[in-house]
């Protein structure tokens, strides 16, 4: 059965975290994952990616139950986030657990009680799950968002563009939210950023600079956007604003190269050169500490404030 996204959000308010028990269901089922993951590991000749509930059930550290509830919606709400956003992220309680896992595994810095409170900006963040983790744990937390969908229906695709090239506000996005007069009044994701109560700043991430002082954050994060702001070729600049902004640290994340992306030979070269050029990363007072797997490729990059 396909469920609809009304019917996603009522399912989870009864069934809290997905399982029939509730949330106590869950920590069933995560106590029971953490022996048997590992266990599996032993017995594997190829290893496998793990699971969102895999990581969180080996770092033993679920979420708190109050994550649990789902967001509130208005019939309106609803329909808008329908014709614009996935189904799968208006179940919070999926979305707070895959930010969970990458916060739990790259900055195990921000997920203590007791740690230092920072000021982080997450760009490109979507449904607001990782803002909202940010504030559980006492941190000030800023998103960013941008209506960017422009390849369908005006021939605009932001992957292939340079950075600070196509003024996006000049286009009419594809979900019809603005309209091309440079006004940027809304996006997918407004009705769960706004039930939550979170502070997300409306710019295109494709053009620097941001609208920010130097040193602005002590943290920036980034997952699974870069790709969207412009072409590989600049991804660098990209991340050299995210230094100008950060303290201590930046991590990013991108997504995998999509596979009909392989055999275009300028794109993967410059994907690649991006990739040498993260792990000897240094500028702006900043190093790479951190380079790793995800999803079968290097995508994961964790810049850390030596100076």
């Amino acid at each position: 059965m396909r469920w609809s996204h009304k019917e996603l959000i009522e399912r989870e308010a009864q069934f809290p975290t997905g399982s029939r028990k509730g949330y106590a269901g869950y920590l069933e089922e995560l106590s029971q994952l953490r022996g048997d993951f590992y266990a599996e590991f032993l017995k594997q000749k190829i290893p496998k990616q793990p699971s969102v509930d895999e990581v969180i059930a080996a770092f033993d550290a679920p979420p708190p139950e109050a994550f649990s509830a789902p967001y509130a919606l208005s019939e309106e709400a609803i329909a808008q986030l329908s014709k614009s956003v996935q189904r799968k992220y208006v179940v919070r309680f999926k979305n707070i657990r895959r930010s969970w896992h990458l916060l739990l595994q790259y900055m195990p810095e921000l997920m203590v009680e007791e740690g230092a409170r920072q000021d982080v900006l997450e760009m490109s963040s979507a449904h607001g799950a990782t803002l909202e983790i940010l504030r559980h744990f006492g941190h000030r937390a800023i998103g960013n968002d941008f209506a960017n969908f422009l390849g369908r229906d005006g021939g605009l695709d932001t992957r292939f563009r340079e950075a600070n090239a196509l003024d996006l506000a000049a286009a009419e996005d594809d979900h019809k939210l603005n309209h091309g007069d440079g006004a940027i009044l809304n996006w997918p994701y407004r009705p769960l950023i706004e039930s939550k109560g979170l502070d997300v700043r409306l710019f295109d991430a494709g053009h620097v600079p941001y609208p920010f002082e130097d040193n602005s954050f002590d943290t920036v994060l980034c997952f699974d956007a870069l790709e969207h702001y412009c072409h590989p070729k600049d991804w660098l600049k990209i991340v050299g604003e995210f230094t100008r902004l950060a303290r201590r640290s930046v991590l990013l994340i991108t997504n995998p190269v999509q596979a009909h992306l392989l055999s275009d030979t300028t794109y993967m070269e410059t994907f690649y050169a991006f990739q040498k050029a993260m792990r000897r990363y240094r500028d702006n007072g900043f190093a790479c500490v951190y380079a790793g797997i995800n999803r079968n490729q290097l995508t994961v990059y964790k810049l850390m404030h030596l100076g």
